[in-house]
């Protein structure tokens, strides 16, 4: 692990074919075609999300977390990487297993296999870093890669899926939820920013929104959800 001197670690996850603590494209009847999946996103990967995470500075380590039936050539290859961890497990549940105490301060932050950040995203995150539970929001773009285009990020909610959770190991939290079905002391020893839904985190926790574009959310032909639901940005 990769610690800054000032007092925290940060965690970059990436759930490469594992989409939640139970379910992987090989599981998931929304990918009849998993080994294509796996084919067309190992191509968006290593020509978007790869590059600019190699460029990030500071101190991070990286999260690729794969099933375990994933081809042994596709994980050695990437283990080679700067900051890089292969695990073969959900992220959330891998960091409470590791030797982290009680009291140290962890930043987790979720970028998915087929987005770009730019290279300024793990500095921007860490700026924010005042010894206090906090939600790191980002801005940015969405981007059509089969046509070139940019378009805005119209959002129901403020937070984006490009957001960091900055949290005290071990510490209790009191949810700032105002509905009281959803307000609730919240005991996990590790929360993670996969706590819960991206959107409803800003729910339960104090959010920031750092006003600087920070992300390219790539739209293709094989998204699972995401859809182009801004308007079109004219150069």
């Amino acid at each position: 692990m990769e610690t800054r001197k000032n007092g925290f670690t940060h965690f970059v996850l990436t759930r490469f074919n594992l989409l939640d603590s139970k379910t992987t494209i090989y599981n998931n009847p929304a990918v009849p075609d998993p080994e294509a999946w796996m084919e067309h996103r190992i191509r968006l990967f290593n020509e978007y999300c790869l590059p600019n995470m190699m460029l990030q500075k500071g101190q991070f380590t990286w999260l690729l977390a794969f099933t375990p039936g994933t081809p042994k050539w596709i994980t050695d290859e990437y283990a080679t990487f700067p900051h890089v961890k292969i695990i073969f497990e959900y992220p959330r549940d891998w960091l409470r297993r590791q030797p982290i105490k009680h009291g140290e301060w962890i930043i987790t932050s979720r970028i998915d296999n087929d987005d770009t950040v730019s290279v300024n995203y793990i500095e921007r995150v860490q700026e924010r870093f005042n010894e206090q539970f906090l939600l790191v929001d980002t801005d940015g773009y969405q981007r059509d890669i089969r046509t070139g285009k940019l378009y805005t990020v119209e959002r129901w909610g403020n937070n984006s899926p490009f957001i960091s959770l900055i949290e005290q190991v071990g510490t209790d939290w009191m949810s700032i939820s105002q509905d009281p079905k959803e307000k609730r002391l919240i005991t996990d020893k590790i929360k993670t920013v996969y706590w819960c839904s991206h959107s409803k985190l800003e729910w339960h926790f104090p959010s920031v929104k750092v006003q600087e574009k920070l992300y390219w959310m790539n739209i293709h032909s094989r998204n699972i959800c995401n859809k182009i639901v801004g308007h079109e940005i004219l150069p």
